[in-house]
This record gives structure tokens, sequence and C-alpha cells, in this order.
């Protein structure tokens, strides 16, 4: 076994609906790089957030009485939006910290 491999690897978790989302290169395993994989957060969490709003208003109006699934997709839409603002907290704190290093 070599010194950086990693017998007890955990695949990152993604988004609901997404399955599995270990894409990391130079292990052989295709995938996006990490500018691609935010930018298909932000449209993945944008897309639930108007489903959420379309499923809420379908139920306002009266064309739907499905209020399980309208309150389900809003829940699911606030959760991902609450995980995408910590990921951006804390790339905005690495950025920061870069920042105060002295070279």
């Amino acid at each position: 076994m070599k010194i950086n491999e990693n017998p007890m690897r955990i695949d990152p978790v993604g988004l609901p609906g997404q399955g599995s989302t270990s894409s990391v290169k130079g292990e052989g395993r295709e995938g996006l790089g990490f500018k691609e994989q935010l930018k298909s957060m932000l449209y993945q969490v944008n897309e639930m957030g108007q489903v959420a709003d379309q499923k809420v208003m379908e139920v306002v109006t009266g064309e739907s009485d499905d209020l399980h699934n309208a309150m389900v997709a809003l829940e699911e839409a606030n959760v991902s939006f609450q995980l995408m603002l910590e990921v951006r907290n804390k790339m905005l704190e690495a950025y920061q910290e870069i920042n105060r290093m002295n070279i």
C-alpha cells in the first residue's frame, strides 16, 4: 500500500437526487473540475428553488392539493441553499486566510 492511499476512502456526498459526486482527477475518475462543480451546484440550487416555488404556487392557486410534496421541495431547496451558503463562507474564509499569509 502506498503512503498516499487511503483504504477507507469516503466519497463526497452530493445534493439530493444527484448521487455520488466523486470526480477526483488523478485517480482515474472522469468528472468536472472544481469550478465546474461549483457552477453546477449553483444551478442545481437555483433549480431546486424554482421547482419549490412552482409547487407552492400550484398549491396556493388550487391547481394541486399535494401540500406535503410542496413542503418537502421547499425544505430541500432551503437545505441546499444553506449548504451553498456555508460552502461560500468557507471559501471566503480560506481566501482571506491566504491573503493574510506572509510570503
